[in-house]
């Protein structure tokens, strides 16, 4: 049964008494100077306590006199009091009711000046407190004696959660309780009539591992290890190695990450109660770190750095491709050599322990087989075909960077840029780059030609892009006698025989694209026409022949040939003939397209007409050809014609022995003769007076005397 503590019993009187004599004890003892100053405190004797436990012995100075406070937890216990003991002036206190549990400094002040204790004094509960166990490890069965207070029949002692069997205590500090079957490392329990109180510190129970998860891995990897026992582990082992970290999640699993330079191996759990291992292998599988150089062709020596590649003989593969065994293999490192057939793709390493894949790629050079087509259009897209194409940096037509998608290994979808130019198409990975067999095509431009004209056989320098490839060239579709790619921006060709003006054509693999301008041809073709007309002069209404002769006089045969003829006014036409090309008769001037023709060569053209007026009229005549004429000079002609009236007579008696004959003024050409018989066999006579010009007439005077006579007009 709880024997009750002490308590200091108070009352003014015993209170004044006590004070008198501890002042005078004090001064007796110790001397006055002891008894004055600021309190300080050098210990205090125990440690902790409740309302319902002894007092507390403060030990110090400065205790007296003057009005003490002492305070537990920022509460005042109005009981404490001054004293001497063994000689010394002590203060004796007693936790008050209502001062809250916890650990902090006792305050005591005196006359108004206070300190604090330079340790802890902690306020327990009414109910029972541990402040402490031995041993702090064991299993199941195993005695521990439990240190504290408030200890009272009947108790319940539970280890991490497992009640221990029934026990009684033998003091009202202390007790011996065996350790449960099935204990696992915890804190201690104990319960009474006035309470719970649960240990700060573990009991230790040797560790359990019962699993680990996952079974295998690599350095970094972490691993979880289930078990019992596992609070406070202090450290976890892989085949002897620290675990890189660890962290107890809980007393039945630990996550631990697996160290650098691992091997396969146990487990091991090493904790205050003992230590634990795994039933099997933790296998630590093989790990690459690296590996140089990072590309280069068949054949190539790589070494690759990481762990555990010595377990077994390691199979090194480039891709799919398996190499040859490897060499010169240790813990962390071995070196093999690119294996003919592999391609761009990580580099697997597998051991007994398990495979590891690098993270980043081996390259090797791409290749381009192919690509399709090899011309188009800007903004569509070229598929490139080949090898090593994984990790392309850039691909380029011609120099210009393009945009493009790598779809796989051995495809790449590029853009064609604008403003494409005929060449090559570049692909740039880690490992060099590639070019393609054959040149991608731009659509051909002719910026300008040099010279501008000439002759057949006249080399020109055809200026502009993309004529690289190009199949042919034409002048005014004439092929060129022969020509020559110079470069992607210049062709040389030679004008062909029979080229004519015209523009000039250059067709490629990506088009066909013509000149704006004209190549002219220095022909020159010397073309000359004449006209006659017959007879001259003509009689009003009779036809008349106009004969024009158009005629090629070189040094080129003229093309184009063509005639304008503007007739008279007065005129009807009859009829219009030629012995070449055609004749347009619909208006005046009549037109004439002849075509070409040939050096010395003529063209005959017949125009009949009928001069309906008298008078002199013209027939005026140019041709023209297609080429530069050197003697622009006889590129016309004219005729004038005389159009004579009718050749009649006029014959009136002017009196009996008087006659006049008269005809037209304007037939000087004609002669008046005479006969005085119709018969055959007379012959005309000219008349031999001499005419005489009255108005518009010519007029002859004869006497009307003698034979008859007959006249007429004679050219």
């Amino acid at each position: 049964m709880k024997v009750a503590p002490c308590r200091w019993i108070r009352s003014e009187t015993v209170m004044k008494w006590w004070k008198l004599l501890a002042v005078w004890l004090a001064t007796m003892l110790l001397g006055a100077d002891q008894l004055f100053g600021a309190p300080a405190i050098s210990s205090f004797s125990p440690t902790f306590g409740s309302s319902i436990d002894g007092y507390i012995t403060i030990h110090g100075s400065g205790f007296w006199p003057g009005t003490l406070v002492v305070k537990f937890n920022g509460v005042r216990d109005y009981t404490a009091g001054v004293t001497t003991e063994n000689g010394e002036i002590v203060v004796k206190a007693q936790v008050p009711t209502n001062a809250p549990n916890g650990s902090n400094p006792i305050y005591v002040e005196v006359g108004g000046s206070g300190t604090y204790s330079a340790e802890d004094f902690t306020v327990i509960g009414t109910g029972p407190y541990i402040t402490g166990f031995s041993p702090s490890i064991g299993g199941g069965g195993a005695a521990v004696t439990i240190s504290g207070a408030h200890f009272e029949n009947p108790l319940t002692v539970k280890f991490n959660g497992v009640t221990a069997p029934p026990t009684n205590t033998g003091s009202y500090t202390s007790f011996v309780v065996n350790a449960p079957a099935g204990v696992t490392t915890g804190p201690i329990t104990v319960t009474t009539a006035f309470g719970t109180y649960t240990s700060v510190t573990n009991f230790h129970v040797p560790p359990v591992v019962t699993g680990i998860s996952p079974a295998a891995g690599r350095t970094g990897t972490n691993v979880i290890i289930t078990g019992s026992s596992f609070l406070d582990t202090t450290a976890v082992r892989f085949n002897g190695l620290d675990a890189g970290s660890f962290n107890v999640l809980s007393n039945g699993a630990i996550r631990a990450g697996v160290p650098v330079n691992a091997t396969t191996g146990l487990i091991r759990v090493i904790a205050p109660g003992g230590s634990a291992y795994s039933s099997g292998n933790f296998v630590v599988q093989p790990t690459i770190t690296g590996f140089s150089p990072g590309f280069g062709p068949v054949g190539t020596s790589v070494t690759v750095t990481g762990a555990n590649f010595n377990v077994g003989t390691p199979v090194v593969k480039f891709g799919s491709t398996t190499a040859s065994t490897p060499t010169g293999v240790t813990f962390n490192q071995l070196t093999v050599a690119v294996p003919s057939g592999a391609t761009n793709g990580p580099i697997t390493v597998t051991t007994t322990d398990g495979t590891v894949t690098s993270a980043n790629f081996f390259y090797l050079p791409a290749n381009i087989t192919s690509f399709t087509p090899n011309n188009s259009a800007p903004g569509t897209t070229v598929k490139i075909t080949g090898v090593n194409f994984i990790g392309a940096t850039n691909v380029s037509f011609d120099g210009a960077s393009v945009s493009f998608t790598v779809t796989n290994n051995t495809t790449i979808g590029a853009t064609v840029p604008g403003g494409v130019t005929t060449g090559l198409i570049r692909i740039t990975t880690p490992a060099g780059t590639a070019t393609s067999g054959g040149l991608f095509y731009g659509f051909p431009v002719i910026t300008s030609f040099n010279p501008t004209h000439g002759l057949p056989g006249t080399n020109i320098a055809i200026i502009g892009v993309n004529f690289l490839g190009a199949t042919a060239v034409r002048f005014n579709g004439t092929p060129a006698a022969n020509f020559t790619v110079a470069s992607n921006a210049m062709i040389n060709a030679t004008v062909p025989t029979n080229a004519q003006t015209g523009p000039i054509t250059v067709v490629a693999p990506a088009g066909t694209n013509t000149s704006a301008a004209d190549f002219v041809l220095d022909y020159t073709a010397n073309v000359a026409v004449s006209v006659t007309d017959l007879p001259d002069p003509v009689t009003v209404t009779s036809n008349l022949t106009y004969t024009i002769v158009v005629t090629n006089r070189g040094p080129f045969p003229a093309p184009g040939v063509t005639m304008s003829e503007m007739l008279p006014a007065s005129v009807v036409l009859k009829s219009a003939t030629t012995t070449a090309g055609s004749l347009n008769t619909n208006a005046n001037p009549i037109t004439a397209n002849f075509g070409q023709i040939g050096v010395s060569n003529s063209v005959f053209v017949t125009i009949v007409v009928s001069p309906q007026t008298e008078g002199t009229i013209s027939n005026f005549v140019s041709v023209e050809n297609l080429y530069l004429d050197p003697n622009p000079a006889n590129n016309t002609a004219v005729t004038f014609t005389t159009v004579e009236p009718f050749p009649l007579l006029s014959i009136r008696l002017v009196n009996t022995n008087l006659v006049q004959v008269s005809w037209p003024a304007a037939l000087a050409n004609y002669n008046l003769e005479f006969k005085p018989l119709l018969a055959t066999t007379n012959y005309w006579s000219n008349v031999v007076t001499a005419p005489q010009i009255i108005g518009n007439e010519s007029v002859v005077t004869e006497t009307n005397v003698g034979a008859m006579k007959y006249y007429r007009l004679k050219k």
